[in-house]
């Protein structure tokens, strides 16, 4: 049988044949072979020009008793065994840059059927040249060390072969033995070497033959627990799976609690005419109504929070002072607290939130199962003041207080939160702690190059959960992709090495772009992207097109928290923090809103005006004193009925004066309420005469 092959190799190539594994296909590792460009006649050889080259040969029909292995040689007619090679050299020397020479070679290979395991035992001759530029390169020495033996090339030398091997020349550098290599247990992978990069050094990265890891997806996503068996259309009612009386019991506690610390420690008689002195214990039913107020705040815009409650008609708004004063609002917000301040733990720095902060988040992880593909970013709330965890991130919002945050990537839900405080935990630490019970359930973890690593790929594979992100350097990937820049690759040209483990791909796009992911093919995509205001199609690696879908879970919560912010400022982190925990919940109650009743409440907007609503709802509508409604004589006394007053601050059954009794000049209370009206009213005759009578005080 007969080999052919036909090659182009840079001027840095030495080859000679080592070995073949047989079949239809022959693979060749080819070196030490010396393909210098002749030169014509008179010159200089000075240099030998070597380098490394990887052959796959293909075998031709051939008949068995061909088998006289020859190596041709200028003017020697001794046999060599094993091959016999022709080289046909086309050579530009006018050119100072001698890396550029290309030399074409045509190698015809013919082996013996029974010879399966052979090695080349003597040296192939060599040539050597050098560039005609003007100045001499000095001789190139071997890889053993010994001097290339000097020749000048005739320019009659049509037929291009290779001169005679110089018998004292050291022949250490030649394989030798009998190793044999074989493509069944060892896949051939040729060296690569780009421009302005090295060739890979691990042993353990391949280039083809990648197989992703598929883990079933177990796990049953949407609401769970209390938020899929709640049957209500009020978003209020969602909000409270998060903002339950038991957490709004805890902060009026430890309100009261700071307020009555506050004034055991102040001196007697100190700011004798300050408004906290007018501070009254608050309520759970009071502090609901001001979170409701402060929600407003979220789309009512004002630049100052006593414009809220103005009484100019061109800026007011009546609701504001209907519901709540301003000096109790302001009252409230100055004495809000969350925890105790004579138990206070130095070593925690998030103490004065922290009860909070764990309550909520464990709620976010109890309510609802996150879809398959989930991603982990960071979340910033601004803040300028002094803390000493405070941190500068110009992506997001220059200072402010980090949080690590992992979210569903098809609906933004928050289901998990770390603030960073500064404290020296691992990338592995900080994604485990996130995950919490997400792990073994086949999710598909999406991170940026700030946690993503070669080693906690291969971790988490271990916690049946894969991985795909953006990568930098040093963190595991083989050297060949590590050393590459923006230089070494063309347009939309890739890099692909895997470990069968974990595939790390290089891709030039306007920048370099690094990826790792263990669940994705090596193949192209077509998508759609914006070039000089129209779409056009490209091909972009498919990882990198999951990635861009599925990384802005946490873009998505920060987008829509930012629309509506009720996050006011103040000199308190701890209750500017708590703003932005509220808002989440506003948010991931959203969420659970959509998922139990599909099509309602389609914008954040309208559900959190339909929250303020319900709780302003939920409280007994008080009417002007001095006027009655017009519709208390619509005629229709069957949409006029009486319910008990609802609880307040001050009273936990309260009662007030009855409208037709006052008129009549009676004190007389009651615990009833025209739920129409807004008025009080006793029941029986006072309920009728205040509906049927236009002067009823008589």
């Amino acid at each position: 049988m007969t080999a052919i092959l036909e090659f182009s190799y840079s001027p840095r190539i030495h080859a000679a044949l080592i070995t073949g594994c047989f079949g239809s296909w022959h693979l060749w590792s080819v070196r030490n072979m010396d393909l210098a460009p002749p030169l014509s006649s008179g010159c200089n050889v000075t240099e030998a020009l070597w380098g490394d080259l990887g052959l796959l040969v293909k075998e031709e029909d051939m008949k068995e008793e061909e088998y006289g292995h020859m190596v041709a040689c200028p003017d020697v007619e001794e046999e060599k065994p094993f091959a016999e090679l022709h080289c046909k050299t086309e050579t530009d020397v006018t050119d100072s840059n001698y890396e550029s020479l290309q030399t074409t070679v045509k190698i015809e290979v013919k082996i013996e059927e029974d010879e399966h395991d052979y090695l080349l035992k003597k040296p192939m001759c060599r040539r050597h040249s050098s560039v005609a530029n003007g100045r001499d390169l000095g001789e190139a020495p071997g890889p053993s060390g010994a001097s290339s033996t000097r020749c000048s090339a005739d320019s009659s030398d049509s037929d291009n072969e290779f001169s005679e091997p110089d018998p004292d020349s050291s022949d250490e550098w030649l394989p030798s033995g009998s190793a044999e290599y074989s493509r069944a247990s060892s896949p051939y992978v040729a060296p690569e070497t780009h421009e302005g990069g090295r060739a890979s050094s691990g042993d353990d990265w391949h280039q083809a033959g990648w197989q992703p890891n598929n883990f079933p997806f177990t796990a049953t996503p949407g609401p769970r627990k209390a938020a899929a068996e709640l049957d209500s259309d009020l978003p209020a009612d969602f909000l409270e799976l998060f903002l339950t009386d038991e957490l709004l019991r805890h902060i009026v506690d430890q309100t009261n609690l700071y307020a009555s610390q506050y004034f055991e420690a102040r001196r007697p008689g100190n700011l004798p005419y300050s408004r906290v002195n007018a501070w009254k214990p608050v309520s759970v039913p009071e502090l609901k109504t001001f979170f409701g107020l402060s929600f407003l705040t979220g789309y009512i815009k004002k630049p100052s929070l006593e414009l809220y409650w103005s009484v100019d008609e061109v800026d007011a708004t009546p609701h504001f002072s209907k519901t709540m004063s301003r000096n109790r609002f302001q009252i409230i917000w100055s004495f809000l607290h969350y925890n105790n301040n004579a138990l206070q733990d130095e070593t925690d720095k998030m103490y004065k939130v922290r009860p909070v902060l764990d309550y909520i988040v464990e709620k976010f992880k109890e309510m609802y199962q996150s879809g398959q593909n989930i991603c982990i970013d960071e979340g910033m709330m601004q803040w300028r003041g002094r803390l000493s965890f405070k941190v500068y991130n110009p992506q997001k919002v220059k200072y402010g207080i980090k949080s690590y945050i992992l979210c569903d990537s098809a609906t933004g839900y928050c289901f998990n939160m770390r603030p960073y405080i500064g404290e020296d935990s691992t990338v592995s630490e900080i994604v485990f702690s996130l995950l919490d019970r997400l792990p073994g359930h086949g999710y598909t973890l999406f991170m940026d190059h700030f946690y993503n690593s070669v080693a906690l790929c291969e971790r988490l594979l271990g916690a049946q959960t894969n991985v795909c992100g953006t990568l930098r350097k040093d963190r595991g990937e083989p050297q060949l992709i590590g050393e590459l820049t923006k230089t070494d690759l063309r347009m939309r040209e890739k890099v692909v090495r895997h470990n069968e483990r974990v595939m790390v791909v290089a891709w030039q796009d306007k920048r370099l772009v690094k990826m790792v992911t263990t669940c994705h093919q090596d193949r192209m995509q077509k998508v759609n992207v914006w070039q000089r205001g129209r779409k056009v199609s490209q091909y972009k690696p498919e990882c990198i097109v999951a990635y861009n879908s599925s990384m802005n879970g946490v873009d998505k919560l920060d987008q829509n928290i930012a629309y509506y912010p009720f996050v006011r400022r103040s000199l308190n982190w701890a209750n500017k923090f708590v703003a932005y925990l509220f808002q989440l919940c506003m948010f991931n109650a959203y969420v659970l809103y959509q998922a139990r009743n599909p099509g309602e409440c389609k914008t954040l907007l309208e559900f959190i005006r339909r929250v303020v609503k319900s709780e302003e709802g939920r409280r007994t509508p008080r009417a002007p004193y001095n006027t009655d409604p017009d519709s208390r004589l619509d005629g229709e006394l069957s949409r006029h009925k009486l319910e008990r007053l609802m609880p307040t601050s001050k009273k936990g059954r309260p009662s007030r004066r009855c409208r037709v009794c006052a008129r009549k000049g009676r004190r007389s209370e009651t615990k009833m309420c025209c739920k129409s009206c807004g008025v009080p009213l006793h029941a029986g005759e006072c309920f009728t005469a205040y509906h049927t009578k236009l002067n009823y005080s008589v």
